[in-house]
């Protein structure tokens, strides 16, 4: 199953997950992604496929602390945390495959574990950027209150 994306100019690219779509997106392909898919699903609960897609969005512009996501992150095994620097998202891959999509400059309910977790993983980046730097200062003093 995939998603077939099409541009205004008429091309277009299949993705299987938002992660694939996040290397090819700038921040307003994610916002417009977002209003489409919530657009959709106003009126009905997605189903199968679409529900990761719904879920990975929802999580990514709405974060709630109520979430299981948020409620069970101490249970995690970070094995990746990444910087897609041309939309400003970051990725959390985890051991049992879950992976959490973040906006840099919102706040979610991270636990001081999974903070001094991902400080240990140390960020992946395409190249430096003083964004780069901004995040990881951002987090040693969350991991440090």
């Amino acid at each position: 199953m995939y998603y077939q994306i099409v541009r205004g100019d008429g091309s277009s690219k299949n993705y299987k997950i938002l992660s694939e779509m996040l290397e090819d997106f700038d921040r307003q392909n994610v916002e417009e992604l977002y209003k489409l898919v919530k657009e959709r699903y106003s009126a009905s609960r997605p189903e199968g496929f679409d529900l990761m897609l719904w879920g990975d969005l929802y999580t990514l512009f709405e974060p709630d602390e109520d979430n299981e996501i948020w409620k069970n992150q101490h249970e995690y095994n970070l094995i990746s945390w990444r910087l897609c620097d041309f939309c400003s998202i970051y990725i959390l891959l985890m051991e049992n495959g879950l992976v959490i999509h973040m906006l840099t400059e919102k706040k979610y309910p991270l636990s001081q574990e999974m903070l001094s977790k991902m400080l240990g993983k140390r960020l992946e980046v395409d190249h430096e950027s003083s964004q780069d730097f901004e995040l990881l200062r951002f987090i040693r003093s969350q991991v440090q209150k």
